[in-house]
């Protein structure tokens, strides 16, 4: 996958509703870290933590209210803030030293990676924590997950976390308007009976507004998905069978994996998760649930502990 400069990744953050246009890519940002997506290992020693903050995070994704709207008050300028910080101090920014609120190690070391992968990624810089791995937290989170990290401004994050969390969502979004525009390309080259770059790109803004948080869209400030997508039809004539398929975008949205837990292996490294309540339960996968809020999971349905502790999860959302 192509990865932007963070240069190129905040100066493109934001687009107007069904531009047709794509991103070139100019100077890549020195990379020092791996930033695909990681697999939930199967190795001893690995440990899926729902502590209190997970349990929020989780509960949090459920919420429709969750990135509320009022996020986007002042987002452009938090982001751009960061970046000038990192600009001008390095590992010396002030907001790289923040600590999340769920005080446990596993927790502790997620938001010092978070930090580290933004200063080596994105930046070339030099590792703000020595003893952590400098690879990206959040490479295998959906869409939605980072949509709603990056404009939670509860403190349930840290402000690296949420810089990672919005850079990763973008650099994602970038790479999926080029290959938007790329198909556009071919079909205009093959029928040139309708205007296939406003087709297509009225389409990706309407299914991507199906990932987005409240703070997210209240940002953008987009029609609404079915006006977009209304557009494009008739652009097609009204004729469905004309609609072009999109290209794939990666990994956005994992509703099968509806629980969000942070996972640390042997090495120290950690990432955060989307995992699946069969996951949970599964026998071919060492987990250790060190921290619940939901006591009651104990005692309650003891043939599949897991799922009673999701549902008790789920329950408490409503």
């Amino acid at each position: 996958m192509t990865h932007f400069s963070v240069e190129g990744l905040l100066a493109y953050r934001s687009f107007k509703a069904g531009s047709a246009n794509a991103v070139i890519q100019r100077d890549a940002a020195p990379s020092k870290s791996s930033p695909g997506p990681q697999a939930v290992g199967s190795d001893t020693g690995v440990k899926v933590t729902l502590s209190p903050a997970a349990t929020k995070i989780s509960l949090l994704l459920k919420n429709e209210s969750a990135g509320k709207a009022s996020a986007a008050v002042g987002f452009d300028e938090f982001v751009e803030s960061n970046h000038q910080q990192i600009k001008a101090q390095g590992k010396n920014a002030d907001f790289l030293k923040e600590v999340p609120q769920d005080p446990s190690p596993e927790r502790q070391v997620l938001a010092q990676q978070a930090a580290n992968y933004l200063l080596s990624h994105h930046y070339g810089e030099e590792k703000l924590h020595s003893n952590r791995s400098a690879e990206n937290p959040f490479a295998a989170l959906d869409r939605v997950t980072l949509s709603k990290i990056s404009f939670d401004d509860s403190g349930l994050f840290t402000t690296a976390e949420r810089q990672v969390a919005f850079l990763e969502m973008t650099n994602r979004d970038l790479v999926h308007r080029n290959e938007t525009y790329e198909l556009s390309e071919t079909l205009q080259r093959t029928d040139d009976s309708a205007p296939w770059f406003m087709v297509t790109s009225y389409l990706r803004d309407a299914q991507l507004l199906g990932s987005m948080s409240e703070g997210e869209k209240a940002w953008r400030n987009w029609p609404p998905a079915t006006e977009l997508e209304a557009f494009a039809a008739s652009m097609l004539r009204n004729d469905p069978s004309r609609e072009p398929t999109l290209p794939e975008y990666q990994n956005l949205n994992n509703q099968d994996n509806p629980i969000l837990a942070y996972v640390v292996g042997k090495d120290g490294s950690g990432s955060w998760q989307n995992l699946a309540v069969e996951d949970l339960a599964s026998d071919t996968m060492p987990l250790k649930l060190i921290q619940s809020l939901i006591e009651k999971s104990k005692t309650s349905q003891p043939e599949h502990p897991w799922l009673s502790l999701y549902l008790s999860i789920d329950s408490l959302s409503r």
